[in-house]
């Protein structure tokens, strides 16, 4: 989102100069971020001056030509979506376009910017796994970015599609995986987007709430997910060295705090942290050396089983005899 502000608050004083107060009032914000913002744009390189007292304000030395001026409309949203969602709509050589131009205004900086595009890469794909291409995202997209009603048929896990007529507001990838954010009877929801079969998009506008934000929604939305899901207080005690077995066992939110809140028990830790369901503890926990989970009795019953049962499959097998041979 910052990203987005920084473009359109360059983009505005490429046009005139205005005050402070002014252009946080036009994004929203307070004025001590457009402070921030404009610093952020002097040390890239935009050439702001700013001056207080009467007759001051904020504004781009003259005869400074912005780079962004010259991109197409493709170009400036793919340089705002950032190079991993354009990669999934279909925009990365518009990235590329953008991020040459972006460059190409600004040589000085071009060599400063060059070696950290050289150096790092962000890859949001996970190991062994084909990422999700949802044969709706680019209709979709094409509705989020022109603001338009859709109709889709969506399937949740193996209940039967429904037909939804939706108010898109924006699209999340969270690391592979494509979410729609949309208000169905303006009531805001989280679609999976793989899950969506058809799309058709009306000719009449969205239906936008109010100051809704999408980071601010996103966040939210987040936040109660994982409390919805991690419902299981569970007490453990692991060998000091396990706390990375534990951590890697068991990923989430609450594994890291838990850890750093253990405490000593003899030479073993004792940890405190929320889980999912009991089945699905059991089975993460199975990979934890030597865990000993003290509470709840249920979770620790149904460890007890499962070790059990490979006890029982996994026995030495007695060494095969072999018979001699007749003289």
């Amino acid at each position: 989102m910052r990203t987005t502000r920084l473009l359109a608050v360059m983009m505005d004083l490429t046009r005139a100069s205005t005050t402070v107060a002014d252009l946080a009032a036009r994004h929203g914000v307070s004025t001590r971020t457009i402070q921030r913002d404009v610093a952020a744009l002097h040390e890239m390189g935009v050439p702001v001056w700013s001056r207080t007292g009467p007759g001051g304000g904020v504004g781009l030395v003259d005869g400074w030509r912005s780079p962004l001026t010259g991109m197409t409309v493709a170009e400036l949203q793919a340089l705002v979506i950032g190079e991993a969602g354009a990669r999934g709509l279909g925009l990365l050589d518009d990235f590329t376009t953008a991020r040459l131009k972006m460059l190409s205004g600004a040589p000085a900086q071009a060599a400063a910017v060059s070696p950290a595009h050289e150096r790092f890469l962000i890859d949001n794909e996970r190991w062994f796994t084909e990422p999700e291409r949802p044969p709706a995202l680019p209709a979709v997209a094409h509705a989020v970015l022109a603001g338009r009603r859709v109709t889709v048929r969506y399937a949740r896990g193996d209940q039967r599609p429904v037909t939804r007529l939706l108010d898109p507001l924006g699209l999340v990838l969270k690391t592979d995986v494509w979410y729609l954010v949309a208000a169905h009877r303006r009531q805001v929801r989280t679609y999976r987007l793989s899950r969506v079969g058809s799309v058709r998009a009306h000719e009449d506008g969205a239906w936008r709430p109010a100051g809704f934000s999408l980071p601010e929604y996103w966040a939210q939305s987040r936040q109660d997910f994982e409390a919805s899901i991690y419902g299981l207080p569970v007490r453990l005690r692991i060998p000091a060295d396990a706390a990375g077995s534990l951590r890697a066992a068991v990923p989430g939110p609450h594994t890291g705090p838990a850890l750093e809140a253990a405490r000593p028990a003899g030479d073993r830790l004792e940890v405190d942290l929320l889980m999912e369901s009991e089945e699905i503890a059991a089975a993460q926990l199975l990979g934890v050396p030597q865990v000993e989970v003290i509470e709840p009795a249920g979770l620790r019953s149904a460890l007890h089983e499962r070790g059990r049962q490979l006890v029982e499959r996994n026995r030495p097998q007695a060494p095969r005899q072999v018979g001699r041979s007749s003289p």
